[in-house]
């Protein structure tokens, strides 16, 4: 029987024609494409190796699982193909990797593909029957758990092997027609059913039974789907021919399997099976020199792959053509040498075989144990499902006594809530009430402003005429010295009363939030103005100095309320300095768009501790001097209102430093 074998180029033929479900760039699609052209040509060429995991990962980019398969098929037949021993692990290897993707894609027909065509015929090619046999056994009891028709048509394929190897050729003709039988009578597709046709009606003909071997061969080439099947299909017919004594036919028939042969280079492969049916028609036709020189050139090359199950029947079959050409004594050679390898094999074939049974009996040792096993583990499953069952239960119950402690906790939370609304609301009258006592309190305090304000303007007139007709007096009673003293000292205190009266209007205005006008404010002229102001204020002892920071310096400001500030700290500088110097100077930070206006004594200085309290209302360090203890937090007053501020430079230690700070 011929072996077959389902290769990776006949995978790509099988697809090239399929619409990708992904779209990808097509660019990437026709790189991959010339790749696998390229380097695929030869399954034993060494560079499949590495250009199959490259074709990989050009597929994956690509998110192309058929082009994925091809990739891990083509290492998977490099070890399948390849030569010399030790390959069995890297052909289980390819197996396994390869039936993980299929059942990764859901590719129930590249799973078993996998374990029959490759797993199983390895076995086969090996001469490990056995392990063949049961390699396939198991396949068909999954597959028939899994209940799939092609599945299980793929499992006798694998069958139908095994026994045609071990000689079985009636067994494995049953297994090859069950194939055919779901291929028929189901919609199951088989793309190498034309292979199963050829065989079976290859099993006919070695029978003698090549009567039934035509309708199987029709059949086969109206299934044709590959260059392979097709020539498979002739090489049988080649046999047909001879067995019915045809020569003629035969010779066209093996004249076309030659030509296909040659104009198709995926199938140098197999040219072995080309060979066998060459040595066969020379043999029959009695061009049996010819045949001889096909057996050397086919011995070579078995002895080259190792294949020695295969090189002693070719050995038989070179005795059996000595024979008929009366070449006896070779032929008798060539039987000898036949039958002393036929025992060997059998010997080797018992010690496989005995071999092989002490691996299904470790298998079966192994099974046992695995059920052993798996009934410890289900039982620990039992338990642990019962711990979890109880568990559940108990977590349960504890989320049951939650959800009951969560409703009283709710219940509580509304009565708490009603409360709380409760409370809110009296906290919104209060509000309310609050409300309108804030604006009672608003408009008493607005009509004490303008009380404050009027009276103090009813009282400043009548005061400035006190203070104006006392300063004629002063000026008539020059030579009335006791008079002029008192004149003076009326003038003096109604000053101080005018200032007073001033302080309050004042604080009362910039407490209103009247809103301060600005305007252009030449600063040199507003400082002058306070120096010529406070002059008359300071003792002969004392020197007052103005510095300015520029010729001219223009700004956007209030110039009365700088004016106000400056004099306020040019008259505290005077009653607290009786010797050394004022100076008045001012400096532009650019940076910052203010000015920094600074007034500097070397009088008895402020603690430190009283610094900032010399800014609230009313407060008086030195009891005993004249005024209400208001002007320095009128003054820190209008310098926020203009921007800025008013502090003591706490650094400065010969005396009192104030800075003043406005907005530009």
């Amino acid at each position: 029987m011929m072996k077959k074998t389902i290769l990776a180029c006949v995978f790509l033929q099988l697809v090239l024609g399929t619409v990708f479900a992904q779209t990808v760039d097509s660019t990437h699609i026709k790189n991959m494409h010339a790749y696998y052209k390229k380097h695929f040509s030869d399954p034993t060429d060494p560079i499949v190796l590495t250009a199959s995991d490259t074709l990989l990962d050009m597929a994956i980019r690509c998110n192309d699982t058929v082009m994925s398969k091809i990739a891990l098929g083509a290492k998977l037949d490099y070890y399948y193909y390849g030569q010399g021993e030790n390959r069995t692990d890297s052909v289980i290897a390819g197996v396994n990797r390869l039936k993980r993707f299929a059942r990764s894609v859901g590719n129930a027909e590249l799973y078993y593909w996998a374990w029959a065509a490759r797993l199983v015929n390895y076995y086969i090619i090996q001469g490990e029957y056995n392990i063949a046999l049961l390699e396939a056994e198991k396949m068909l009891q999954e597959a028939k758990k899994e209940g799939k028709q092609e599945s299980i048509a793929e499992c006798y394929y694998a069958l139908a092997n095994v026994y045609a190897a071990k000689g079985l050729m009636k067994k494995s003709q049953e297994f090859m027609l069950k194939e055919i039988d779901i291929f028929e009578n189901t919609d199951v597709v088989r793309y190498n059913i034309s292979c199963q046709y050829s065989d079976a009606a290859k099993i006919y003909i070695d029978l003698g039974e090549e009567e039934k071997a035509p309708e199987l061969l029709k059949k086969a080439l109206k299934a044709v789907k590959s260059p392979y099947h097709a020539v498979t299909a002739n090489l049988v017919y080649v046999s047909l021919y001879l067995a019915q004594g045809d020569t003629v036919a035969a010779r066209q028939a093996l004249e076309k399997c030659r030509q296909m042969y040659a104009n198709k280079p995926s199938l140098k492969r197999h040219i072995h099976y080309l060979y066998d049916v060459e040595i066969d028609y020379d043999w029959k036709v009695g061009n049996f020199q010819k045949a001889l020189n096909v057996l050397d050139e086919r011995e070579t090359e078995l002895k080259r792959k190792n294949n020695l199950a295969t090189l002693m029947q070719l050995r038989k079959t070179k005795a059996d053509i000595l024979w008929d050409m009366n070449r006896k004594e070779e032929a008798a050679g060539l039987y000898r040498d036949f039958l002393l390898e036929q025992k060997k094999e059998k010997e080797r074939n018992e010690e496989v075989a005995t071999g092989e049974f002490a691996t299904m009996l470790n298998l079966q040792q192994l099974t046992a144990e695995k059920g052993r096993l798996e009934k410890i583990s289900q039982e620990k499953q039992l338990q642990n499902t019962r711990i979890i069952l109880f568990s559940v239960i108990g977590i349960l119950c504890v989320v049951i006594v939650f959800l009951w402690q969560q409703r009283k906790l709710n219940a509580k939370l509304e009565k708490s809530r009603d409360k709380l609304d409760e409370k809110n609301r009296i906290l919104i009258e209060a509000k309310e009430e609050l409300r309108k006592a804030k604006e009672v309190a608003e408009q008493s305090n607005w009509l004490k402003t303008m009380f404050i304000q009027n009276m103090s303007h009813e009282i400043r007139t009548p005061l400035n005429s006190i203070v104006g007709f006392s300063g004629v007096l002063v000026d008539m009673l020059d030579d009335k010295e006791d008079i002029g003293q008192y004149v003076a000292l009326i003038e003096s205190n109604s000053k101080l009363l005018l200032k007073l009266v001033g302080d309050i209007l004042d604080i009362s205005i910039l407490d209103s939030e009247v809103e301060i006008k600005h305007n252009a404010v030449d600063v040199n002229a507003c400082c002058q103005a306070s120096i010529d102001a406070a002059g008359t204020l300071f003792s002969p002892d004392t020197k007052l100095v103005f510095k300015p920071a520029c010729d001219e310096l223009i700004i956007n400001s209030n110039y009365n309320y700088i004016v106000q500030v400056l004099d306020n700290l040019l008259s505290n500088a005077s009653k607290f300095t009786h010797e050394g110097s004022v100076t008045l100077a001012y400096e532009v930070k650019k940076e910052t768009n203010q000015l920094i206006f600074t007034v500097t004594d070397t009088g008895i200085g402020i603690p430190i501790d009283e610094q900032e309290r010399v800014f609230e209302r009313f407060v008086k360090l030195d009891n005993f001097s004249q005024g209400a203890g208001l002007g320095l937090s009128i003054c820190r007053i209008v310098a926020e209102r203009l921007g800025g501020f008013l502090i003591i430079d706490k650094e400065y230690t010969q005396g009192t430093r104030f800075i003043f700070c406005v907005s530009m």
